[in-house]
């Protein structure tokens, strides 16, 4: 009987013992299932924005290219504000110009055929009288009124050339009197004039040759420098400067205020981000830089500084970082997807 109680109590404990194993197993495997899954996530959290990974596979398939950055010098701006002017009144003020300049070679051909008639009379009223002294005085009365027409047409045309002069300037002005192409595209609305003023405390070394302009809608070109304006706007009360720019396929138009960017003659040193490399999230610019062979991070990029078909960045960025050039708004899309199905976190606890 006692034989049989060791045996019972001895596989009694060989079944506990047993279970006591398999659960010491059971739960490291639990517990290494989770790490593993922990490094294969494909999205984490990270401080400059947020890290996905893709596979080589499908960064060719999705077209993903990168480049890397090297360092630039920029010239810094300073803001200044202007309108886009209007042109209908340098239509206006051409239209004079020219019916002014018509008028006077009217009125020269008109004193040229006074003038061959009388000396032609004057010549016969001389030789016998074969022209009466009647007839003589008569053409010299239409001589003097010709000439008297013939001034009247010099001064009209002197004061339509110095109104267009006081309004715009001596540049624009040329281009009214020789009707320079510049002139009719501006008419024609295909370019638009800017006055760009500077605010009082702000003074410049130089002029800038080119600055670049920036309407309400977001459209940014660059504007080249024509003259000095020769009126202050009195919303500004700064200094004038008038440009020209495109006009964007309507996107700039007259009477509407732009923000300009004024080169201070200040070099800066940063690098240059081609618009295609950026996207955008919550009214946020973001640039995707390659950490590895799979793996691509999400940085915040400023756009404070635009540039032609780009943004100009200080900072953040080191040489060398390979951006993605092509391919963001896929990588983007997969970080979307991820975070949708549970992968990646809460965008919201980020930005």
């Amino acid at each position: 009987m006692k034989s049989i109680q060791k045996r019972l109590l001895a596989a009694f404990v060989f079944v506990v013992a047993i279970f006591i194993v398999f659960s010491a197993l059971s739960g490291g495997k639990k517990k290494d299932g989770k790490e593993k899954e922990t490094k294969t996530s494909q999205t984490k959290p990270e401080p400059s924005g947020y890290t996905v990974t893709v596979s080589e596979e499908e960064q060719r398939t999705d077209g993903i290219m990168t480049m890397a950055l090297k360092t630039g010098l920029y010239q810094k701006t300073v803001a200044a504000y202007g309108e886009i002017l209007a042109p209908e009144g340098l239509s206006e003020l051409l239209k004079n110009y020219v019916a002014a300049a018509s008028g006077l070679e009217r009125s020269k051909a008109q004193l040229k055929a006074s003038g061959l008639e009388y000396a032609r009379l004057k010549l016969l009223n001389a030789s016998d009288k074969n022209v009466s002294d009647k007839e003589l005085q008569a053409a010299a009365a239409r001589l003097a009124a010709a000439q008297a027409e013939e001034k009247t047409a010099s001064a009209t045309l002197i004061s339509a050339k110095n109104t267009i002069r006081l309004k715009w300037g001596p540049i624009i002005s040329r281009w009214v009197f020789v009707n320079k192409p510049a002139l009719r595209r501006v008419i024609e609305t295909k370019d638009v004039l800017v006055q760009i003023s500077l605010p009082p405390s702000l003074s410049l070394k130089g002029i800038p040759e080119r600055i670049r302009i920036a309407s309400p809608a977001g459209a940014s070109v660059s504007a080249r420098f024509v003259s000095r304006a020769t009126s202050t706007n009195p919303a500004f009360q700064g200094l004038g400067f008038i440009y020209i720019a495109p006009a964007h396929n309507g996107s700039l138009v007259p009477g509407m205020n732009v923000a300009a960017q004024m080169p201070s003659g200040v070099m800066q040193t940063g690098f240059f981000i081609p618009g295609s490399a950026v996207v955008w999230l919550q009214d946020k610019a973001w640039v995707y830089v390659k950490k590895s062979e799979t793996g691509f991070s999400r940085v915040e990029a400023p756009t404070s500084t635009s540039v032609d078909n780009g943004y100009f960045v200080s900072g953040i960025f080191a040489p060398g970082d390979l951006i993605v050039l092509k391919g963001a708004q896929a990588l983007l899309s997969e970080e979307s997807t991820l975070k949708t199905t549970g992968g990646g976190g809460d965008e919201g606890d980020r930005d």
